[in-house]
């Protein structure tokens, strides 16, 4: 089977069961508004009123929200067979795991980066770093969800395995979240911050689908 069309059947399949069931999306932005309205009660208004703090509570927060329903990546297409059945079809798993891990940036943090400006003027962010705040968290996302499937893969025959994908994919967040803070730091959207940021969403999108495919694969073995 062709590899841009099984992608683009996941893609589709998995927006449309988001759209469906609600989907990541409601998940990830009421989990990022709820984090954003604890932070600004627990800051206090002196704190907010300097307003540094601001972004890199965002970006936590959205990271945070991005990785929730994650454990659901795979697993539930692998117990009830549709992952074999794919496989036995044909479709390249590198190709299932690519659309799926597309539609669940798409679902879940998208809509965190659009909303993202409103979260850091509630926590008192100069209006000076939002627009920072956006293409950062543009160009940081895919790397997030990316590397996050990761660990989805990996746990996808476990039940539970919500911590499993955080310890496992956690390490590799850890660098698009440093180069994301010097983004905002900075306030530069040229410079070599946002640039390695980008390296790291480039190098996800092309070694995560792989890995998984293989990580999954031992899964339906």
């Amino acid at each position: 089977m062709n590899w841009v069309t099984v992608f683009k059947a996941a893609l589709l399949r998995d927006m449309a069961l988001a759209r469906r069931g609600g989907g990541g999306w409601a998940q990830a932005s009421v989990f990022f508004f709820l984090f954003i309205l604890l932070a600004a009660f627990a800051i206090g208004p002196e704190t907010r009123a300097q307003g540094p703090v601001a972004p890199a509570l965002v970006w936590l927060a959205a990271v945070l929200s991005s990785q929730l329903s994650l454990d659901h990546l795979f697993r539930a297409d692998r117990e009830d067979g549709t992952l074999d059945i794919l496989v036995a079809g044909g479709a390249p798993l590198s190709a299932i795991a690519a659309g799926k891990t597309t539609a669940h940036w798409l679902s879940s943090f998208a809509p965190l980066t659009v909303l993202s400006p409103l979260a850091a003027l509630m926590l008192g962010a100069p209006a000076g770093v939002l627009v920072p705040l956006v293409v950062s968290l543009a160009a940081g996302g895919p790397a997030f969800v990316f590397f996050g499937a990761l660990g989805a893969a990996f746990s996808a025959g476990r039940r539970g395995g919500g911590l499993l994908v955080l310890l496992l994919s956690g390490p590799l967040l850890a660098p698009p979240l440093i180069f994301g803070a010097g983004v905002l730091r900075t306030g530069m959207i040229t410079g070599p911050d946002l640039k390695l940021l980008l390296a790291s969403s480039l190098m996800a999108l092309v070694i995560s689908p792989i890995v998984c495919a293989a990580a999954l694969r031992v899964h339906l073995e």
